[in-house]
């Protein structure tokens, strides 16, 4: 279901005079923006993936809010943000990327690419802004770059065993091209799902080792791992203690913790 390049940029003119200075939630937003329009431009805009929102929001014309209970709300860049300033997109690229790299390099231009949706060549000119700031670096024999400013906290830091309980969707699993320092090759399709879906995982020492599900039955948290091998000791009490903390983020007062083998 497309639209025309016309209609588009109608669409993304029109969001922004919707949004003047309240917040709107989706639905409040397509209300506005969606009367009058055919069937076909009405469903591209309740879009859970934000087919017309993305364009808008990359336009400066959209910006997320303040939530609204369980409702996410939507809010103009330049009525929200008194500071808000018009950036020339090539200083952009160069300053986003510079903002990745502090977030997850060690990391490539492709793993920036790949994290930005950006073709290389727009990866390459960001890549080309930085090159003063670049420092290249090896970590267990894959290549990577790092800002200069980062190299001496980098190089001092200590790799714990911590064990932590990612939720669905978390950064750390989306910002690489390739992502064998965290996971071996077999295990993708346990973590990359289908239809862009990226699972809960367990995470042990920065690695991933299981992936892990949870519902909420009377007054217990149920979580249920899947491991990817047999886990390390530390491991599973490290899990409890996070559930722990779920279920007190939750204001639920007990949890149950079960494994369970991979189903063929």
């Amino acid at each position: 279901m497309q639209v025309t390049e016309t209609e588009l940029w109608k669409i993304v003119e029109e969001i922004g005079a919707a949004l003047d200075g309240t917040p709107m939630t989706r639905e409040e937003l397509i209300a506005v923006v969606g009367k009058g329009k055919s069937a076909r431009v009405r469903e591209l805009l309740k879009s859970g993936w934000g087919g017309m929102l993305k364009p808008a929001a990359r336009n400066g014309q959209l910006c997320f809010g303040p939530n609204r209970g369980q409702s996410v709300t939507f809010v103009s860049p330049q009525k929200w943000l008194p500071t808000w300033r018009e950036v020339d997109p090539e200083e952009a690229i160069v300053e986003m990327a510079r903002r990745y790299l502090r977030s997850y390099g060690p990391a490539t231009k492709s793993d920036f690419a790949r994290w930005w949706g950006a073709w290389p060549g727009v990866a390459n000119a960001a890549w080309s802004g930085l090159a003063k700031e670049l420092v290249p670096v090896s970590v267990e024999g894959v290549r990577g770059e790092i800002l200069a400013g980062d190299l001496d906290s980098l190089e001092n830091a200590r790799m714990g065993d911590s064990v932590q309980l990612l939720p669905l969707f978390d950064p750390y699993l989306m910002g690489y091209a390739t992502r064998g320092h965290l996971f071996d090759a077999v295990y993708a399709p346990r973590v990359s799902r289908t239809a862009g879906w990226i699972s809960a995982v367990v995470l042990a020492g920065g690695r991933v080792v299981a992936t892990w599900t949870h519902a909420v039955r009377d007054t217990t948290l149920h979580i249920s791992i899947e491991p990817f091998q047999k886990l390390a000791p530390n491991v599973m009490p490290e899990v409890r203690h996070c559930a722990a903390a779920l279920a007190r983020a939750m204001g639920i007062g007990r949890t149950a913790i079960s494994r369970r083998a991979r189903s063929s």
